[in-house]
């Protein structure tokens, strides 16, 4: 019997990847009934989608780790779209967890670029990310503020498309076959959103293809095509990292350089936020610690200067120490600090469930809290004004929705 409940759960599990929207709800509203009531306490407000990029394949299917993990609070947080959020509030509230909305797009600010300083973008002075939190309200496509996100995509859509071009030219030059299509790439996102990630992952799939054409192991055609061994026992989370490192980055022979249309202003991207009625936040890097992030106080001072009142952190990417000097100054300003995994590859999503736990008072990693920080990143313990602001936020504006005008 207690076989056939897993074999029975497992096919739950697979039908949350796939297929109609009803039909991976429903298969969620299932495993949501087995599971049972249980209680829930922490919160992940930063987690990636497959409408971006993610490990995860579906909305439903991220919401239903989150309830196995106890999760009382989930925001999802993709890149340039908020296809995602219609399915995500549905399963939330068929696994009980109060969901949260944000949305995640790349900036530039021009002081920074112009002085060389990195901020939370290790590779590229003056390039920034950004997030607005706790969106309230989606503008129709006809405002500025979709449009400006359309454009952005466009230009990203139009540099990934070019990507896999010289990427099927190296395949033809170095192994002597068909490589990876624009269609593969799209194919790897509902809605086409496609991102560098998926140009990787495209390869990556059209390399274990001609490996089996071949039967020649994928290391030695990884080996081959990106003219550099692959990190031994790599699992395909760990070669679609390194083939996006050896092929399309700076300096790499597929690289391309992004247009100017595919960055705003930092103050336009707040703007952006502001039209969503969400709150605009800054997520501090960590590791590496940039020069532009050294300083704590004096980065706060530069966001508080352009109109930026919250950060975000990545535990798992911070030590104790950091995550104790990030909190505390942003405290001492009464500004918001929301934490979350990203959840963009399984090393992440792992910490997504140490965090959790960790949360829920049970050990964890050295990289993620001590005992007495715990407080600081739980919705429900002394940081409550600060870790509730997307939530109640949101109760505020109520779901976002498309208003009818600007």
């Amino acid at each position: 019997m207690r076989v056939l409940e897993q074999r029975g759960r497992l096919e739950l599990e697979a039908a949350l990847g796939g297929g109609a929207l009803e039909d991976r709800l429903s298969a969620l509203r299932e495993l949501s009934a087995r599971l049972g009531q249980r209680p829930r306490r922490g919160t992940n407000c930063h987690i990636h989608t497959n409408e971006s990029f993610s490990v995860f394949r579906s909305p439903s299917e991220a919401v239903w780790q989150a309830a196995r993990e106890g999760v009382a609070v989930l925001g999802i947080n993709d890149h340039y779209t908020v296809a995602g959020y219609e399915e995500f509030r549905r399963a939330c509230e068929i696994a009980g967890i109060a969901a949260a909305f944000s949305l995640e797009a790349v900036a530039m600010d021009r002081a920074a670029e112009a002085s060389r300083l990195l901020l939370n973008d290790p590779d590229n002075p003056g390039r920034v990310y950004l997030c607005g939190k706790g969106v309230t309200r989606i503008p129709p496509d006809s405002s500025p503020a979709m449009q400006s996100l359309a454009r952005m995509r466009a230009a990203l859509d139009r540099r990934n498309q070019e990507m896999t071009a010289k990427v099927a030219q190296l395949f033809r030059k170095r192994l002597d076959g068909e490589g990876p299509t624009w269609d593969n790439v799209r194919a790897l996102t509902p809605q086409g959103n496609a991102t560098e990630r998926h140009v990787a992952w495209a390869a990556l799939a059209r390399l274990r293809e001609i490996a089996a054409e071949r039967g020649v192991p994928l290391t030695e055609v990884i080996e081959r095509c990106s003219a550099a061994a692959p990190p031994a026992g790599a699992d395909d989370a760990a070669l679609q990292i390194f083939l996006r490192a050896k092929l399309l980055k700076t300096g790499s022979p597929c690289y391309v350089r992004e247009s100017e249309e595919a960055f705003v202003s930092s103050e336009r991207l707040r703007e952006i936020f502001l039209a969503f009625g969400a709150i605009p936040t800054y997520p501090v890097l960590g590791n590496p610690v940039l020069a532009g992030e050294r300083d704590i106080e004096a980065l706060l001072d530069r966001l508080e200067a352009a109109g930026f009142y919250a950060v975000e952190v990545i535990p798992h990417r911070n030590t104790r120490a950091r995550l104790t000097e990030i909190v505390s100054a942003a405290r001492r300003r009464w500004w918001p600090v929301f934490s979350g995994t990203e959840c963009a590859a399984w090393s992440s999503c792992t910490t997504f469930r140490v965090t959790f736990r960790l949360l829920r008072g049970l050990s964890g990693r050295d990289q993620t809290l001590p005992a007495k920080s715990r407080a600081e990143f739980d919705l429900r313990c002394r940081n409550r004004e600060a870790m509730r602001s997307p939530a109640a936020h949101q109760r505020v504006g109520g779901y976002p929705e498309k208003t009818a005008h600007n």
